[in-house]
């Protein structure tokens, strides 16, 4: 009878010591702070990007980058294609980033490494991107847009259009706090923030 309460008692014993030790595991971990938790969208091919915008890794954001392949012009006009070099013919295969301001622009791909990268300050949204937002064979639209305060001080805005975790093209927009328009917007993954210029 002793030998089977002591039995039972060396059982609950370390049946406890265990439970006390996989607890203690736990709290040991660390756990994000609550800003990278505010940066977060659950989704790893958005996070990845999110945090390399964020630290202003132009290094890694490059390796983050899919060039848009099409064909250049000497075609005068704003919009439309890339323009040729002096060296090409119209009509010649390239590699590009696109780029939407107040007018679109280029970066080629062989001139990636001069590129600074992004000027971003905090993450304001995230959302999938519906069929109404402009895209074109030349400014791809992303499935994702990742929206950045830019320069507080200049009230500017970037938005990251991402597809299969590369950014596809880098859109610049004025004014504070940036426009979303509704249409665009299939569903949010991070809601448009509360944040103070």
């Amino acid at each position: 009878m002793l030998s089977t309460v002591t039995c039972r008692f060396s059982v609950v014993l370390m049946t406890t010591i265990a439970l006390i030790t996989s607890c203690a595991s736990l709290q040991a971990e660390p756990s994000p702070t609550a800003e990278a938790r505010l940066n977060q969208t659950g989704a790893a091919e958005l996070d990845r990007i999110i945090t390399v915008a964020l630290e202003g890794d132009v290094t890694e954001l490059r390796s983050l980058l899919e060039f848009t392949s099409t064909t250049c012009t000497f075609a005068e006009g704003l919009g439309g294609p890339p323009k040729c070099l002096d060296s090409e013919q119209e009509g010649e295969p390239v590699e590009v980033l696109p780029f939407l301001s107040h007018e679109g622009y280029f970066i080629r791909k062989a001139d990636i490494d001069t590129w600074a990268g992004l000027e971003v300050s905090e993450l304001f949204a995230v959302y999938q991107v519906s069929e109404a937002a402009y895209t074109d064979v030349n400014y791809p639209s992303g499935e994702y847009a990742l929206v950045f305060i830019g320069n507080l001080k200049e009230q500017t805005s970037i938005t990251l259009q991402v597809r299969r975790g590369r950014i596809v093209r880098v859109d610049y927009g004025f004014g504070y706090p940036p426009e979303i328009p509704q249409e665009y917007v299939v569903r949010y993954l991070m809601p448009p923030g509360n944040t103070n210029p």
